[in-house]
C-alpha cells in the first residue's frame, strides 16, 4: 500500500486544472513559469548553503530550488513544485545505540565492558514535498511549502516543513529562529555536531530586510518542555505563554553571522496547587566565513535555562528541568555546547569537511551520579557529486559521553548516505 503522504500528493495534482507541465533543470529558464521566492538560492559551491533573504533557512543537503517538477496554471499566475528526494542511509556502529538512525552522544552507555556492534540500513530520510506560489496584486506572491519524510519508527510521514508566507509574515511549521542549519557543512549524520539546533516548530514569523545583507526577525514558537516527572509526584502540564525568539543577521559572500535568543515560559499544576511560572531563557550565535581558497569555516555556540530541547543533543531527553526532592519543586538546567567546522571543496566534484563538537549540562547536587554530564564528537564527511542532483557521502563519527562522577562510554559510527533529488 502506497504511504498516505503519496495518496495525498496524488490526489492534489488529480484535482488541480494545469494546463502546461514544465522539466526544469539547473541553469535553464522558464519563462512560463511563476518566479520561486527570493529567499532560496543555488550557490556554485553547494546547493542551497546560504539565505539570500529574512524568511527561511536550508540546510546543505536539503533539496535544490531548481530540482523537481514544476507545472504553471494557463493564466501563469500560480506555480505547483513537486519535489523528492530518494535516500537511503546505511551504517555501523560499534555500540548498540537506542536510535539506530542517529549518532546521538547523550544515548553512548557509560561503564559498559563489553561492545554490541550495530548494523543498520533504511529509507527513512526520503523525503516529498509539494510547494505553491500565487502571483497576488497587493502583496506580491503567497508562497505554501508542505515537506515530510518517513523518519519515524512507523515509517510513517512526519511533517517537516508545512507553512505559508506572504510578504513579510509566515505562519506555520518550520525551522525555529535557534536553528543553524545554515552554518554547518554537509553532514551524514542527521544529528550533526553537538550542541547544533535544528529544531522545527509551529509559530507566526514576522521578517523585515533591512538591506541586501542585513535582516530581523521575531517570532512566537511552540515547543513542548522536556523534563521527567518522578511516579510519586502529580504534575500537570499546562502551556499558557507561547516562546518568543528573535533573531539578527548578517549576510555577505565573505563572512556571514546571526544571533538569536529566546524567553519561553513552562507553565504547569504541581498536586493540586495554582498554576506554577517557570522562565527559561537563552541565545546563540553563529557564523561562517571563507577562508582560503574554496575553504569555509563554521562556527556555532548557543547556552541558556530551560530551553535544552532546543539543541539536537538534548531533544527528547529530559534536561530542561530537573525535580528537586529537597524542595519538592522543578529547576531548570543551564545547558551550553558549541562547534567549529571546516569544509573544503576538491576537484573532481567531492567535498570534504571535518566538525569537532562539545555540550554540557551543570549538574544540581541532588541529581544522581549517572547524570549526564558532558559529550562531544566529532565528524570527518567526505562527499561525491556524481550527478546533478545527486550525492553520495561517507562519514566517521566518534563521540564520548561523561557522566556527573566522571564515568564514561565510547562510541563510533561509519556511515554511508545515498540520495538524489529529482
Amino acid at each position: 500500500m502506497l504511504p498516505r503522504g503519496v495518496i495525498l500528493l496524488i490526489c492534489i495534482l488529480v484535482s488541480l486544472n494545469c494546463s502546461k507541465v514544465y522539466g526544469q533543470v539547473k541553469g535553464q529558464n522558464d519563462s512560463a513559469s511563476v518566479q520561486i521566492p527570493v529567499f532560496e538560492t543555488d550557490s556554485t559551491n553547494r546547493e542551497n548553503d546560504s539565505i539570500q533573504g529574512s524568511t527561511n533557512d536550508v540546510s546543505a543537503l536539503d533539496i535544490g530550488k531548481s530540482r523537481g517538477i514544476f507545472i504553471s496554471s494557463e493564466d501563469k499566475l500560480i506555480q505547483l513544485r513537486i519535489l523528492g528526494s530518494i535516500r537511503t542511509g546505511i551504517n555501523l556502529t560499534d555500540q548498540n545505540l537506542p536510535d539506530p538512525q542517529t549518532f546521538n552522544p547523550y544515548e553512548i552507555p557509560t561503564e559498559i565492558d563489553t561492545r554490541s556492534p550495530n548494523f543498520f540500513a533504511g529509507l527513512q530520510q526520503t523525503r516529498l514535498g509539494i510547494e505553491v506560489t500565487r502571483k497576488t496584486k497587493m502583496k506580491g506572491d503567497l508562497f505554501i511549502r508542505f515537506e515530510g519524510d518517513f523518519k519515524n519508527t512507523s515509517t510513517s510521514l512526519r511533517i517537516r516543513h508545512a507553512y505559508g508566507q506572504i510578504g513579510r509574515i509566515l505562519i506555520g511549521q518550520t525551522w525555529s529562529l535557534l536553528n543553524n542549519v545554515s552554518y554547518q557543512p554537509a553532514l551524514v549524520s542527521l544529528d550533526g555536531p553537538v550542541s547544533g539546533s535544528g529544531l522545527r516548530t509551529p509559530q507566526v514569523r514576522y521578517s523585515y530586510q533591512i538591506n541586501q545583507s542585513t535582516s530581523w526577525n521575531i517570532a512566537m514558537e511552540y515547543s513542548s518542555p522536556n523534563f521527567e516527572v518522578p511516579d510519586s509526584v502529580n504534575v500537570t502540564i499546562l502551556p499558557v505563554i507561547p516562546s518568543f525568539t528573535a533573531r539578527f543577521s548578517h549576510l555577505t559572500d565573505i563572512i556571514s553571522y546571526r544571533f538569536a535568543a529566546i524567553v519561553t515560559t513552562i507553565s504547569g499544576r504541581l498536586e493540586s496547587n495554582p498554576i506554577s511560572y517557570t522562565l527559561g531563557y537563552g541565545g546563540s550565535f553563529a557564523g561562517k566565513m571563507n577562508i582560503m581558497r574554496n575553504g569555509e569555516l563554521f562556527l556555532q555556540f548557543s547556552a541558556g535555562k530551560g530551553i535544552a530541547h532546543y539543541m539536537d543533543t538534548f531533544n527528547g531527553k529530559d534536561e530542561d528541568m530537573d525535580y528537586n526532592p529537597n524542595t519538592s519543586n522543578f529547576e531548570t538546567l543551564f545547558s551550553s555546547g558549541g562547534y567549529i567546522a571546516y569544509e573544503l571543496q576538491l576537484p573532481k566534484e567531492l567535498t570534504t569537511s571535518f566538525t569537532m563538537g562539545i555540550t554540557s549540562i551543570n549538574n544540581k547536587d541532588y541529581q544522581p551520579d549517572d547524570a549526564y554530564n558532558f559529550s562531544f564528537n566529532s565528524l570527518l564527511n567526505l562527499f561525491w557529486q556524481p550527478t546533478e542532483g545527486a550525492r553520495l557521502g561517507i562519514e566517521f563519527a566518534n563521540g564520548r559521553r561523561y557522566n556527573k562522577v566522571g564515568t564514561w562510554g565510547l562510541a563510533n559510527r561509519v556511515s554511508f548516505l545515498f540520495y538524489y533529488d529529482f
